[in-house]
């Protein structure tokens, strides 16, 4: 057994669209296989009942041409006895090649018989003879088969080459899957392929190539066996026009693989590389073959014309955009944009600022770092960046407003320990640019650090708060909750009633007094006081 894994590449971005379509695919495959069993039964039995009855008409049909009119030789006999007595769709398929003549191309033939029927009416037969009787018969089944296929799900959303006019199944086909190993299979290789042209190509390009290819190449399925009643399903179309673009794209990019064989009752298993220009074409070319041998077998279950045309048309698709320019127009800054928002990329404008701001042109480079940070309001880690620099070209005021900006920021979004690490950050400073930042902030990162039990860096907190004593209020209940940690965790009493006692001086108002008071009894009656307020 060898399976591709992977590839030898880094992703800047997470694959959102491919595991998007993986998940989709799945859900839709547990919802499906919940809703088809019954429906699956009764349309083999419908299948049966129109496949002999299809069959018996092609032969009295054909005995009029040199042959003895309504003769069905024992052998064609043999055959239809066992597709009326057929248990599952294999059975049925071997009665049908006995039927006519042990001919490969049985399946073909009968097909392309079923449109001659559809197109005939009563007056193509003598009125009361055999062949009128079994016509009426195969008309009633075929009503009865469209109403069974309506209502299963595979025929439902599948693509049936003989009702095109369905739009809508040129999409919902590649959701649906046969088994649990094709899901697999399919699954597999587009999680290769899917992943790393999704961060070349961006997200919404690359969900829209997915798309088309697969429309594509359900299309050119549709084409090839026009009239066809049998479902295509599955997205394997859409992924080999993946599989085709990223032949083009990722040309040199090495595929992982995972073997496994038992010799002499031995496991081995394993990885290994191929690159993408060895594995790829191979694979092309192998659906190539398996269709001409599937027409020279008289047909088979897999939609080889769907494979290479959507292949065909990945590689053509890479091609033009490429040769055309609309890569490196259209798709490279869409991508780099969105790099950059997620944080991958810096914005090169912030090179441009930082550049402005070492030459002394101070206002213009504020104005470039301002339309940054309002067009990436979430990008904290941008706006911390330009924090810093701010403080090392000494311009305090717009310090101070970034870190608060920052701050409040992480604090909203419950992100307390990098709150409380940049907090840290700024009391270690010591610049003006940290003594103005709202004290009230930093005392909120002080409570969350004291819950943790981070008692030394929360005291460190309140110690700063209380020497720049910028709000008196926060000033004060930063002090109460010092004391209660110095007198609680620190065992330092002593220390916790000076820091009280100090506090009874701001300039606060009664019920903040009353608490200073009421902390200084409880600590001055040697009752412990627990951390926190």
């Amino acid at each position: 057994m060898i399976i591709p894994i992977g590839t030898k590449a880094d992703l800047a971005l997470k694959p959102k669209v491919t595991i998007g379509l993986i998940a989709a695919c799945i859900i839709v495959h547990i919802l499906a296989s919940a809703m088809s069993g019954q429906t699956g039964e009764e349309m083999f039995r419908v299948h049966r009942d129109l496949y002999a009855q299809q069959v018996r008409l092609y032969i009295l049909d054909r005995s009029r041409d040199g042959g003895v009119p309504g003769y069905i030789s024992p052998e064609a006999a043999n055959g239809l006895e066992m597709m009326e007595n057929a248990e599952d769709y294999y059975n049925l398929e071997t009665g049908l090649i006995a039927a006519m003549d042990g001919s490969y191309h049985a399946f073909d033939d009968i097909e392309e018989f079923g449109l001659e029927l559809g197109d005939r009416d009563e007056s193509y037969y003598p009125e009361f003879s055999e062949e009128a009787s079994e016509f009426d018969d195969w008309k009633r089944l075929k009503k009865r088969e469209n109403k069974v296929l309506d209502s299963h799900v595979n025929y439902a959303l599948g693509l049936v080459p003989g009702r095109m006019g369905r739009v809508h199944t040129f999409i919902t086909h590649m959701f649906l899957h046969g088994d649990f190993w094709h899901l697999m299979g399919n699954m597999l290789f587009l999680w290769v392929v899917g992943c790393l042209l999704e961060d070349t190509w961006g997200r919404k390009t690359f969900l829209g190539f997915y798309l088309i290819g697969g429309m594509f190449a359900g299309l050119a399925h549709c084409l090839s066996e026009p009239g066809s009643s049998v479902p295509m399903i599955g997205a394997s179309g859409a992924i080999a026009a993946a599989m085709g673009a990223f032949t083009v794209r990722h040309f040199m990019t090495k595929i992982k693989f995972f073997y496994f064989f038992l010799l002499l009752f031995r496991p081995f298993w394993g990885t290994f590389y191929l690159p993408a220009f060895v594995f790829l074409p191979f694979w092309f070319i192998q659906q190539v073959a398996f269709k001409e041998l599937s027409d020279f077998m008289g047909g088979s279950g897999v939609a080889y014309v769907a494979h290479i045309a959507g292949y065909m048309g990945g590689v053509v698709t890479a091609l033009v955009f490429k040769a055309t320019g609309v890569e490196s127009k259209w798709i490279d800054p869409s991508v780099q944009k969105a790099r950059v928002n997620n944080g991958v990329l810096k914005d090169p404008r912030f090179d441009e600022a930082c550049e402005l701001l070492a030459s002394g042109n101070v206002e213009r480079a504020r104005l470039l770092f301002t339309t940054l940070t309002e067009e990436r309001l979430q990008d904290l880690n941008l706006q911390r960046d330009i924090a810093v620099l701010y403080r090392e070209h000494d311009m305090s005021d717009e310090c101070c407003e970034m870190n608060e900006r920052v701050l409040k920021n992480m604090l909203l979004k419950s992100r307390n320990e990098d709150a409380a690490r940049l907090v840290l950050e700024i009391i270690e400073d010591r610049s003006p640019a940290s003594v103005d930042v709202n004290p009230q902030l930093l005392l909120r990162s002080a409570k969350w650090l004291s819950s943790q039990g981070h008692h030394p860096e929360a005291i460190d907190i309140h110690r700063f708060i209380i020497t720049c004593n910028t709000v008196p209020s926060v000033t004060a209940k930063s002090s109460i909750a010092l004391a209660k940690i110095l007198n609680g965790e620190m065992s330092d009493s002593k220390e916790a009633v000076a820091v009280l006692e100090r506090a009874t001086s701001l300039d606060i108002g009664p019920e903040l007094q009353e608490q200073i008071s009421e902390a200084a009894i409880t600590l001055t009656a040697g009752e412990p006081a627990g951390a926190g307020v």
